[in-house]
């Protein structure tokens, strides 16, 4: 008798990547989300501010990458890093360049502007090769 499939079984097939874009400048956001959607099969969220980001962590269970125009210290104080984390997301800050040893240092991952598609696969990488 064959055994069931399991989830990590190589024969399921994998849901394509989640990512979370939260930006206040609508032009940015925009170039954001098309420069992931132009990496390949995804879902892209896009939250105006953090109280959205939060009823939209409610309802999903896994988020690849959140893109985040946030501080360090201001991800920290939200609570955002806890959160995204029972995810498995991957935290892109897209401001604070000051914090970048402090955003290494967690394993997040920093992203200045002005970006580039290039850029913007270069800070999934890591994601990709996981995968």
């Amino acid at each position: 008798m064959k055994e069931p499939l399991m989830p990590y079984d190589e024969t399921t097939p994998s849901e394509p990547p989640v990512y979370i874009v939260m930006d206040s400048n609508i032009l940015i956001a925009e170039d954001l989300c098309g420069s992931l959607q132009a990496a390949g099969p995804c879902r892209v969220l896009n939250v105006p501010h953090p109280d959205e980001l939060i009823r939209v962590l409610d309802g999903e269970a896994r988020i690849s990458a959140a893109f985040l125009e946030m501080r360090y210290d201001q991800v920290l104080e939200a609570e955002l890093d806890r959160a995204l984390a029972l995810r498995g997301a991957r935290i892109v800050l897209t401001m604070g360049e000051d914090d970048e040893i402090k955003v290494v240092k967690q394993g997040w991952a920093m992203l200045v502007r002005p970006f580039t598609d290039d850029m913007v696969r270069g800070v999934l990488q890591p994601l990709v090769k996981g995968v």
